[in-house]
Protein backbone atom coordinates (compact mmCIF):
# COMPACT_ATOMS: atom_id res chain seq x y z
CA UNK A 1 0.00 0.00 0.00
CA UNK A 2 1.47 3.45 -1.29
CA UNK A 3 1.29 6.46 1.48
CA UNK A 4 0.38 9.12 0.09
CA UNK A 5 2.47 12.57 1.27
CA UNK A 6 2.66 16.15 0.29
CA UNK A 7 4.84 15.99 -2.42
CA UNK A 8 1.78 14.49 -4.67
CA UNK A 9 0.57 16.26 -7.67
CA UNK A 10 -2.72 17.05 -7.09
CA UNK A 11 -6.22 18.06 -9.18
CA UNK A 12 -7.50 21.40 -7.14
CA UNK A 13 -10.13 23.31 -7.73
CA UNK A 14 -10.58 26.67 -6.11
CA UNK A 15 -14.05 27.52 -5.77
CA UNK A 16 -15.14 31.59 -5.19
CA UNK A 17 -18.20 32.89 -6.83
CA UNK A 18 -16.78 36.67 -7.02
CA UNK A 19 -13.59 35.74 -8.12
CA UNK A 20 -12.18 37.95 -11.46
CA UNK A 21 -8.78 37.61 -13.27
CA UNK A 22 -8.58 41.60 -13.02
CA UNK A 23 -8.51 42.01 -9.26
CA UNK A 24 -5.67 44.10 -8.25
CA UNK A 25 -6.37 43.44 -4.29
CA UNK A 26 -8.37 41.37 -1.10
CA UNK A 27 -9.54 38.11 -1.32
CA UNK A 28 -10.01 37.34 -4.98
CA UNK A 29 -6.52 38.44 -6.09
CA UNK A 30 -5.32 35.89 -3.42
CA UNK A 31 -6.64 33.56 -5.00
CA UNK A 32 -5.15 34.28 -8.22
CA UNK A 33 -1.68 34.17 -6.58
CA UNK A 34 -2.06 30.75 -4.77
CA UNK A 35 -3.83 29.21 -7.90
CA UNK A 36 -0.43 30.56 -9.87
CA UNK A 37 1.87 29.30 -7.20
CA UNK A 38 0.13 25.83 -7.48
CA UNK A 39 0.38 25.59 -11.11
CA UNK A 40 3.55 26.59 -11.74
CA UNK A 41 4.52 23.35 -9.04
CA UNK A 42 3.11 21.14 -10.80
CA UNK A 43 -0.55 20.92 -10.04
CA UNK A 44 -4.09 20.63 -11.72
CA UNK A 45 -5.80 23.85 -10.91
CA UNK A 46 -8.60 25.23 -12.66
CA UNK A 47 -10.85 28.01 -10.76
CA UNK A 48 -15.12 27.93 -10.71
CA UNK A 49 -16.53 31.46 -10.27
CA UNK A 50 -19.87 33.21 -11.09
CA UNK A 51 -17.94 36.53 -12.54
CA UNK A 52 -17.87 37.23 -16.14
CA UNK A 53 -14.11 36.90 -16.89
CA UNK A 54 -12.66 39.04 -20.13
CA UNK A 55 -11.38 37.24 -23.39
CA UNK A 56 -7.48 37.20 -23.72
CA UNK A 57 -7.01 37.32 -20.16
CA UNK A 58 -6.53 34.48 -17.76
CA UNK A 59 -3.75 33.08 -15.36
CA UNK A 60 -1.45 30.69 -17.02
CA UNK A 61 -2.36 26.76 -16.87
CA UNK A 62 -5.11 27.81 -15.34
CA UNK A 63 -8.45 27.10 -16.83
CA UNK A 64 -11.75 29.26 -15.36
CA UNK A 65 -15.22 27.40 -14.96
CA UNK A 66 -18.46 29.34 -14.81
CA UNK A 67 -21.50 29.22 -12.52
CA UNK A 68 -24.44 30.42 -13.09
CA UNK A 69 -25.17 32.25 -9.75
CA UNK A 70 -26.01 35.68 -8.52
CA UNK A 71 -23.22 38.04 -7.16
CA UNK A 72 -24.42 40.08 -4.33
CA UNK A 73 -24.18 38.11 -0.56
CA UNK A 74 -27.67 38.18 0.17
CA UNK A 75 -28.39 36.89 -3.67
CA UNK A 76 -26.23 34.02 -3.50
CA UNK A 77 -27.48 32.69 0.27
CA UNK A 78 -30.75 32.61 -1.06
CA UNK A 79 -29.90 30.91 -4.11
CA UNK A 80 -27.93 28.37 -2.35
CA UNK A 81 -31.06 27.22 -0.85
CA UNK A 82 -33.86 27.68 -3.80
CA UNK A 83 -31.74 26.16 -6.58
CA UNK A 84 -29.41 23.87 -3.96
CA UNK A 85 -29.69 20.43 -6.05
CA UNK A 86 -28.70 22.26 -9.57
CA UNK A 87 -25.48 24.37 -7.70
CA UNK A 88 -24.37 20.49 -6.04
CA UNK A 89 -25.22 18.55 -9.49
CA UNK A 90 -23.22 21.21 -11.18
CA UNK A 91 -20.37 21.31 -9.17
CA UNK A 92 -20.15 17.62 -8.53
CA UNK A 93 -19.90 17.01 -12.99
CA UNK A 94 -17.09 19.23 -12.66
CA UNK A 95 -15.44 17.49 -9.56
CA UNK A 96 -15.90 14.54 -11.65
CA UNK A 97 -15.04 15.85 -14.89
CA UNK A 98 -12.15 17.14 -13.79
CA UNK A 99 -10.88 14.51 -12.02
CA UNK A 100 -10.48 16.71 -8.48
CA UNK A 101 -9.41 15.57 -5.58
CA UNK A 102 -8.93 18.38 -3.44
CA UNK A 103 -12.17 21.47 -3.43
CA UNK A 104 -11.13 24.52 -1.81
CA UNK A 105 -13.89 26.62 -0.88
CA UNK A 106 -12.52 30.00 -0.43
CA UNK A 107 -14.91 31.73 2.20
CA UNK A 108 -18.07 29.97 3.67
CA UNK A 109 -20.35 31.63 1.42
CA UNK A 110 -18.86 33.14 -1.39
CA UNK A 111 -16.62 30.20 -1.98
CA UNK A 112 -20.02 28.15 -1.50
CA UNK A 113 -18.18 26.44 1.34
CA UNK A 114 -21.44 26.15 3.29
CA UNK A 115 -23.11 24.05 0.31
CA UNK A 116 -23.25 20.27 0.97
CA UNK A 117 -21.72 18.26 -1.68
CA UNK A 118 -21.67 14.54 -2.01
CA UNK A 119 -18.05 14.37 -3.20
CA UNK A 120 -16.64 11.19 -4.58
CA UNK A 121 -14.74 8.65 -1.94
CA UNK A 122 -11.31 10.07 -1.68
CA UNK A 123 -11.78 13.86 -2.60
CA UNK A 124 -11.24 16.34 0.36
CA UNK A 125 -12.37 19.32 1.12
CA UNK A 126 -10.79 22.33 2.16
CA UNK A 127 -12.70 25.73 3.28
CA UNK A 128 -10.12 28.81 3.32
CA UNK A 129 -11.43 31.93 5.66
CA UNK A 130 -9.24 35.08 4.63
CA UNK A 131 -11.21 36.59 7.66
CA UNK A 132 -14.38 35.76 10.08
CA UNK A 133 -17.26 36.12 7.72
CA UNK A 134 -20.75 36.08 9.27
CA UNK A 135 -21.93 33.52 11.71
CA UNK A 136 -24.83 31.97 9.78
CA UNK A 137 -22.23 30.83 7.54
CA UNK A 138 -19.97 29.48 9.29
CA UNK A 139 -21.22 26.44 11.03
CA UNK A 140 -21.92 24.60 7.90
CA UNK A 141 -18.85 25.27 6.14
CA UNK A 142 -16.98 24.05 9.26
CA UNK A 143 -19.07 20.46 9.19
CA UNK A 144 -18.45 19.98 5.84
CA UNK A 145 -14.68 20.61 5.69
CA UNK A 146 -11.62 18.19 6.43
CA UNK A 147 -8.88 21.22 6.56
CA UNK A 148 -9.08 24.97 7.37
CA UNK A 149 -6.84 27.31 5.82
CA UNK A 150 -6.35 30.60 7.22
CA UNK A 151 -3.71 33.28 6.17
CA UNK A 152 -2.74 34.21 9.31
CA UNK A 153 -2.65 34.04 13.02
CA UNK A 154 -4.52 36.91 13.43
CA UNK A 155 -7.43 35.14 12.23
CA UNK A 156 -6.73 31.84 13.96
CA UNK A 157 -6.47 33.71 17.34
CA UNK A 158 -10.46 35.82 16.45
CA UNK A 159 -11.42 32.24 16.02
CA UNK A 160 -10.73 30.51 18.95
CA UNK A 161 -11.88 33.82 20.70
CA UNK A 162 -15.31 33.14 19.02
CA UNK A 163 -15.42 30.13 20.14
CA UNK A 164 -15.08 28.22 16.78
CA UNK A 165 -13.44 24.88 16.95
CA UNK A 166 -10.47 25.18 15.83
CA UNK A 167 -8.65 22.05 15.97
CA UNK A 168 -8.30 21.07 12.27
CA UNK A 169 -7.21 24.76 11.51
CA UNK A 170 -3.79 25.81 9.56
CA UNK A 171 -1.86 29.04 8.63
CA UNK A 172 -0.52 28.93 5.61
CA UNK A 173 0.31 32.40 4.48
CA UNK A 174 -0.61 34.25 1.16
CA UNK A 175 2.27 34.80 -1.60
CA UNK A 176 2.55 37.92 -4.33
CA UNK A 177 1.30 37.44 -7.43
CA UNK A 178 4.93 37.21 -8.87
CA UNK A 179 8.51 36.86 -7.20
CA UNK A 180 10.00 39.34 -5.19
CA UNK A 181 11.67 42.02 -7.61
CA UNK A 182 14.78 43.90 -7.24
CA UNK A 183 14.17 46.92 -5.51
CA UNK A 184 14.50 50.41 -6.81
CA UNK A 185 17.25 52.11 -5.54
CA UNK A 186 16.59 53.98 -2.75
CA UNK A 187 17.44 57.41 -3.42
CA UNK A 188 15.39 57.81 -6.25
CA UNK A 189 12.54 55.56 -4.28
CA UNK A 190 12.27 57.80 -1.80
CA UNK A 191 11.41 61.55 -4.12
CA UNK A 192 8.90 59.26 -5.59
CA UNK A 193 5.20 59.55 -4.40
CA UNK A 194 2.84 57.92 -2.05
CA UNK A 195 0.67 55.67 -2.93
CA UNK A 196 -2.36 54.05 -2.33
CA UNK A 197 -4.39 51.05 -3.77
CA UNK A 198 -7.89 50.16 -2.07
CA UNK A 199 -10.94 49.11 -3.07
CA UNK A 200 -13.77 51.76 -3.16
CA UNK A 201 -15.94 50.38 -0.36
CA UNK A 202 -16.71 51.17 3.18
CA UNK A 203 -14.22 50.58 5.66
CA UNK A 204 -11.38 51.48 3.34
CA UNK A 205 -11.09 54.82 4.91
CA UNK A 206 -9.43 56.64 1.85
CA UNK A 207 -11.70 59.22 1.25
CA UNK A 208 -10.32 60.65 4.82
CA UNK A 209 -7.09 59.91 4.27
CA UNK A 210 -7.52 62.25 1.10
CA UNK A 211 -8.69 64.93 3.09
CA UNK A 212 -6.18 64.68 5.75
CA UNK A 213 -3.31 64.58 3.33
CA UNK A 214 -4.96 67.60 1.52
CA UNK A 215 -2.80 69.65 3.81
CA UNK A 216 0.79 67.32 3.16
CA UNK A 217 3.75 68.38 1.61
CA UNK A 218 4.23 65.41 0.08
CA UNK A 219 2.66 64.15 -3.60
CA UNK A 220 -0.04 61.37 -2.91
CA UNK A 221 -1.53 58.94 -5.85
CA UNK A 222 -4.56 56.76 -5.04
CA UNK A 223 -5.74 54.59 -7.20
CA UNK A 224 -9.39 53.11 -6.73
CA UNK A 225 -10.02 49.64 -7.38
CA UNK A 226 -13.84 48.50 -7.89
CA UNK A 227 -15.64 47.74 -5.22
CA UNK A 228 -16.98 44.61 -4.07
CA UNK A 229 -20.26 42.69 -5.40
CA UNK A 230 -22.30 44.06 -2.55
CA UNK A 231 -21.04 47.87 -2.72
CA UNK A 232 -21.25 48.40 -6.28
CA UNK A 233 -23.60 51.85 -6.08
CA UNK A 234 -21.69 52.83 -2.67
CA UNK A 235 -18.33 52.63 -4.86
CA UNK A 236 -19.67 55.31 -7.24
CA UNK A 237 -20.34 57.70 -4.78
CA UNK A 238 -16.94 57.14 -2.76
CA UNK A 239 -14.76 57.88 -6.13
CA UNK A 240 -17.38 60.83 -7.16
CA UNK A 241 -15.74 62.32 -3.48
CA UNK A 242 -12.61 60.84 -3.79
CA UNK A 243 -12.15 62.83 -7.19
CA UNK A 244 -13.96 65.90 -6.38
CA UNK A 245 -11.38 66.38 -2.80
CA UNK A 246 -8.51 65.46 -5.49
CA UNK A 247 -9.16 68.29 -7.88
CA UNK A 248 -8.86 70.62 -4.79
CA UNK A 249 -5.53 69.55 -3.75
CA UNK A 250 -2.75 70.15 -6.18
CA UNK A 251 -0.80 67.49 -4.22
CA UNK A 252 -3.05 64.46 -4.66
CA UNK A 253 -3.88 62.38 -7.63
CA UNK A 254 -6.70 59.88 -8.41
CA UNK A 255 -4.51 57.38 -10.72
CA UNK A 256 -6.06 54.69 -12.99
CA UNK A 257 -6.10 51.06 -11.04
CA UNK A 258 -3.08 49.29 -12.62
CA UNK A 259 -3.83 45.93 -14.53
CA UNK A 260 -4.13 42.67 -12.81
CA UNK A 261 -0.58 42.21 -13.96
CA UNK A 262 1.23 45.46 -13.38
CA UNK A 263 -0.08 46.30 -10.03
CA UNK A 264 3.69 44.90 -8.17
CA UNK A 265 5.94 47.40 -11.05
CA UNK A 266 2.81 50.57 -9.74
CA UNK A 267 3.81 49.31 -6.07
CA UNK A 268 7.16 49.24 -6.86
CA UNK A 269 7.58 52.79 -7.81
CA UNK A 270 6.29 54.27 -4.86
CA UNK A 271 8.07 55.86 -2.01
CA UNK A 272 5.94 54.28 0.21
CA UNK A 273 2.39 52.54 0.58
CA UNK A 274 0.32 53.53 2.51
CA UNK A 275 -2.92 50.99 2.93
CA UNK A 276 -6.09 53.48 4.92
CA UNK A 277 -8.43 50.27 5.54
CA UNK A 278 -9.67 49.53 8.78
CA UNK A 279 -10.66 46.04 8.96
CA UNK A 280 -8.83 44.80 5.77
CA UNK A 281 -9.87 41.17 4.90
CA UNK A 282 -6.32 40.53 3.10
CA UNK A 283 -3.23 41.32 3.08
CA UNK A 284 -1.90 41.49 -0.59
CA UNK A 285 -1.33 45.02 -1.76
CA UNK A 286 0.79 45.31 1.87
CA UNK A 287 2.63 41.74 0.48
CA UNK A 288 3.19 42.66 -2.82
CA UNK A 289 4.99 45.94 -1.67
CA UNK A 290 6.93 44.61 0.29
CA UNK A 291 8.22 42.21 -2.07
CA UNK A 292 9.18 44.69 -4.16
CA UNK A 293 10.73 46.97 -0.77
CA UNK A 294 8.67 49.31 -0.77
CA UNK A 295 7.30 49.79 2.71
CA UNK A 296 3.83 49.97 4.16
CA UNK A 297 2.20 52.11 6.74
CA UNK A 298 -0.93 50.85 7.80
CA UNK A 299 -3.13 50.74 10.78
CA UNK A 300 -2.55 48.03 13.42
CA UNK A 301 -5.36 45.54 12.50
CA UNK A 302 -4.59 41.87 12.80
CA UNK A 303 -4.10 40.34 9.90
CA UNK A 304 -1.92 43.70 8.61
CA UNK A 305 -0.12 43.56 11.84
CA UNK A 306 0.95 39.96 11.60
CA UNK A 307 2.78 41.02 8.69
CA UNK A 308 4.30 44.39 9.54
CA UNK A 309 4.85 43.95 13.17
CA UNK A 310 8.67 42.05 12.59
CA UNK A 311 9.23 45.60 10.27
CA UNK A 312 8.92 47.80 13.11
CA UNK A 313 12.28 48.71 15.06
CA UNK A 314 12.80 51.38 17.94
CA UNK A 315 11.49 54.60 16.00
CA UNK A 316 10.75 53.40 12.86
CA UNK A 317 6.87 52.52 12.92
CA UNK A 318 4.74 51.24 10.73
CA UNK A 319 1.38 50.53 12.20
CA UNK A 320 -0.97 53.31 13.76
CA UNK A 321 -3.61 53.09 16.01
CA UNK A 322 -7.09 53.17 14.11
CA UNK A 323 -8.44 55.67 16.74
CA UNK A 324 -5.76 57.96 16.05
CA UNK A 325 -7.36 58.06 11.96
CA UNK A 326 -5.43 59.05 8.40
CA UNK A 327 -3.34 61.85 10.15
CA UNK A 328 -1.34 59.15 11.98
CA UNK A 329 -0.31 56.96 8.81
CA UNK A 330 0.33 60.58 7.22
CA UNK A 331 2.66 61.14 10.16
CA UNK A 332 4.26 57.71 10.68
CA UNK A 333 5.01 58.03 6.53
CA UNK A 334 6.71 61.26 7.30
CA UNK A 335 9.27 59.91 9.60
CA UNK A 336 9.92 56.95 8.15
CA UNK A 337 11.29 59.11 4.98
CA UNK A 338 12.78 61.75 7.28
CA UNK A 339 15.88 60.04 7.14
CA UNK A 340 17.66 58.28 4.45
CA UNK A 341 19.49 55.50 6.02
CA UNK A 342 16.33 54.89 8.32
CA UNK A 343 14.61 54.30 4.96
CA UNK A 344 17.37 52.57 2.96
CA UNK A 345 16.83 49.95 6.45
CA UNK A 346 13.20 49.94 6.11
CA UNK A 347 13.64 49.32 2.02
CA UNK A 348 15.97 46.03 2.92
CA UNK A 349 13.91 45.00 5.81
CA UNK A 350 10.72 45.01 3.47
CA UNK A 351 12.22 42.75 0.74
CA UNK A 352 13.66 40.57 3.16
CA UNK A 353 10.01 40.11 5.02
CA UNK A 354 8.69 38.37 2.15
CA UNK A 355 11.83 35.67 0.93
CA UNK A 356 9.85 33.18 2.89
CA UNK A 357 7.06 33.43 1.18
CA UNK A 358 7.78 33.21 -2.73
CA UNK A 359 4.99 31.44 -4.81
CA UNK A 360 6.84 28.34 -4.91
CA UNK A 361 7.23 28.01 -0.54
CA UNK A 362 3.29 29.02 -0.46
CA UNK A 363 2.86 26.22 -2.55
CA UNK A 364 4.28 23.86 -0.94
CA UNK A 365 3.12 25.12 2.72
CA UNK A 366 -0.35 24.79 1.33
CA UNK A 367 0.07 21.13 0.08
CA UNK A 368 1.70 20.56 3.12
CA UNK A 369 -1.33 21.48 5.24
CA UNK A 370 -3.26 19.07 3.93
CA UNK A 371 -3.98 15.53 4.81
Amino acid sequence: MTTQHHTQRRSILLVRASWCIDAVTGTDRSISSLAAALAAAGHQVAIATASEQHDGTGLPGVPVEQFDLPCTSQALREALITTEAKVQRSLSDLIVRRRVDTVVSVGALWGLGRLPIDLPYGVQRVLVVPALPHEQDMPPALAYADTVITSCDAVLRQAATAAWPTRRWRVVPNAPLQNPGIPAPVARKAEAPVRVLAPAGEDVGVLELIAAARAWHRHVEVALAPPGPDDIRGGRALRQQCQILADRAPNITLAQVPGWAEVAGWLADAAAVIIPCRRPASSMTALEALSQGTPVIAYNTGILSDLLLPLQHGSRRLLADVMHGPNALLFLTDGLLADLASYRAACQAAYWRVQDLRPARVAQLFCSALP
